[in-house]
């Protein structure tokens, strides 16, 4: 890297720092009570709720894991991940309705009062707490990757820079997050710009962009495992490369996951009234269509114009490679601060909700039910570094696909979160019982299809050629699980009244 182009980006990056730093401290004086920790005293307002929403959905899976699969499998992976989210969303609007009702601050917490259970709501906690901080895994990935193209440093030490910067945002609470994701989603959005004009001003117009990707027959990136076939990156399932049944058995994974996402739901609580909720759904996801479409522009149009990279060797590493040697610019710095944007604005929204899950969820519902304010606000911080150190040590060696795994994840959400949140909001007859084993049987159901499915497909040769997400069966068990469970424990509770 030159001196000039090290000296440019470093100011870039130091600017973001003082910008994180200033606009971070506000809930660090601001927070009082563990309300206002976890949802900012229930108090924020439209514009503040839109920007909390949004950047907390643009993670590093969105910005560096979307793009870079548009590049490599084209149209196939928006239908992969795109579509399904968009269809979450829409969940999230019913929800909206009813959730605003109950007087809580976690998702779990709503399990103990709907279902009467202290123990359900522990273990909501802890499926909180396991989930992001593998989650959050995937956002120091991403954030090491775009700062060794930016700082010119090794991975180790740039997984630990971002460390750092998501513990600072998180110790204030939802206030010091909902204000830096405010800055945060300003610079993403102008990031996604300025790359799209980069990428746009290299090729022109788009019909000729998408003529010149109909031709395209070359791997992706050196070490990938398949050569793109020609008119693939324009197929809906890219001729095979992404089944049309992982395609539909996705959003199983990625779609309910998101419905069933306690970082949105927590945004929902958070809003100051139902009203500002629902608008907040609708215009973050609004504002989201109109980036993803740039985003998916620049994957396809990076693709045109460098049919076949060399220098990367995952997926993810494509569009920052690209910002930073192919078309480098006096704002290729911008855009990569607009990448770490993402990874910090989502980051730290879930190490808050891992944080509350333990101090609200297990610590103080189960362990310590008389402890002070005082008390919470320290576990809170204390565990805020547990979890982002754990998430840290994982990121050292991370998974391949940030997407892929990503999908995954969210599946754990939709096997355990989806039903009995939805059907104990929506459904009088949904009992404790019916839930806890919704709970744990979809968890189980989950863990055994991907294991099994793990070991089939390299026994027998017939799997290599199906591909299901195994978010399917989590949540198959689920549904069957909660509603035979409730209709019999709920007609026992019915005849001990009558008796």
């Amino acid at each position: 890297m030159s001196m000039n182009k090290s000296l440019i980006y470093l100011v870039f990056f130091t600017l973001y720092t003082i910008l994180m730093l200033s606009v971070g401290k506000y809930g660090i004086n601001k927070t009082k009570s563990s309300r206002d920790f976890y949802v900012a005293g229930n108090s924020l307002g439209l514009s503040l709720s839109i920007f909390t929403f949004a950047a907390t959905w643009l993670s590093a899976a969105s910005m560096q894991g979307l793009t870079g699969s548009i590049y490599t499998y084209g149209y196939s992976a928006a239908l992969y991940a795109v579509i399904g989210w968009f269809l979450g969303a829409s969940l999230l609007v019913i929800l909206a309705v009813r959730l605003k009702d109950y007087d809580i601050v976690t998702i779990p917490e709503f399990f103990r009062i709907r279902y009467g259970s202290r123990l359900f709501q522990a273990m909501g906690g802890a499926i909180i707490i396991v989930s992001y901080i593998f989650y959050i895994m995937l956002q120091i990935r991403g954030f090491g990757i775009v700062l060794t193209q930016l700082l010119d440093i090794p991975y180790t030490l740039s997984i630990f820079l971002v460390y750092l910067f998501i513990l600072y945002t998180t110790f204030g609470g939802l206030y010091s997050v909902a204000r830096t994701d405010a800055v945060n989603f300003i610079l993403i959005v102008m990031g996604t710009l300025v790359a799209l004009s980069l990428v746009m001003g290299n090729l022109g117009d788009i019909t000729e962009i998408h003529r010149q990707a109909m031709l395209i027959d070359t791997k992706p990136f050196q070490g990938f495992a398949t050569q793109t076939p020609r008119g693939s990156l324009l197929d809906p399932f890219a001729f095979g490369l992404h089944p049309p049944l992982l395609i539909v058995t996705v959003f199983f994974g990625w779609g309910l996951g998101l419905a069933a996402n306690p970082q949105y739901a927590i945004r929902i609580i958070s809003a100051q009234s139902k009203e500002v909720a629902l608008k907040m759904i609708g215009l973050s996801v609004l504002v989201l269509a109109f980036i993803y479409i740039c985003l998916i522009l620049i994957g396809i149009g990076s693709r045109v114009l460098i049919p076949s990279l060399t220098g990367v060797s995952s997926v993810d590493e494509i569009f920052p490679y690209i910002i930073n040697n192919i078309l480098y610019s006096r704002w290729s710095g911008f855009v990569l601060i607009s990448l770490i944007a993402t990874a910090i604005s989502t980051a730290n929204s879930q190490l808050l909700l891992v944080a509350s899950g333990f101090s609200h969820d297990i610590y103080k519902n189960y362990l310590n039910p008389q402890a002070e304010e005082d008390n919470l606000l320290f576990v809170n911080r204390v565990f805020i570094c547990i979890g982002g150190t754990l998430a840290l040590l994982l990121s050292i060696t991370p998974p391949l696909s940030l997407l892929t795994f990503g999908g995954h994840v969210w599946g754990i959400f939709s096997s355990t979160f989806l039903v009995p949140l939805y059907g104990g909001v929506f459904w009088h007859k949904a009992t404790k019982e019916g839930a806890i084993a919704s709970f744990c049987g979809g968890l189980a159901g989950l863990t055994l299809f991907y294991l099994v499915s793990l070991y089939l497909r390299g026994k027998a040769g017939f799997l290599d050629h199906i591909t299901v997400h195994p978010a399917v069966f989590g949540v198959f068990v689920s549904f069957v699980l909660f509603y035979v469970v409730s209709v019999i424990t709920y007609q026992k509770e019915g005849k001990k009244i009558e008796n």
